[in-house]
């Protein structure tokens, strides 16, 4: 089964794993963009993706981490939950959040 999925699908998913994840002064700092892998080409929030083919690029307090490759195959909230599991290794080598484990509030 194929999940079609929309970049303004894919943010309305991953907001309340990046509000839960991060503290609010973190949050007010985030940017986030939906690339494509082989060229960066950012896409837009109409674009579909399509499965491997896109990761997310963030910052954080100027700091820049990123997505693996949004695998949709297994649905969308094995998807969130790899992102956050990227986030979560991202937090813990940043300068504001060095080796911090977060622990997520309940996404479900």
């Amino acid at each position: 089964m194929s999940t079609l999925l929309s970049v303004a699908d894919l943010t309305r998913l991953l907001d309340p794993m990046f509000d839960s994840m991060l503290t609010p002064r973190e949050r007010q700092t985030l940017t986030v963009r939906v690339e494509r892998i082989a060229d960066g080409h950012e896409l837009f929030d109409s674009d579909i993706l399509e499965s491997g083919s896109a990761w997310l690029r963030w910052a954080v307090f100027g700091e820049d981490g990123s997505s693996g490759a949004l695998q949709l195959a297994g649905g969308t909230q094995e998807m969130v939950l790899s992102v956050q599991s990227d986030l979560q290794d991202f937090l813990a080598e940043t300068t504001f959040a060095w080796g911090e484990l977060r622990e997520p509030k309940d996404l479900a």
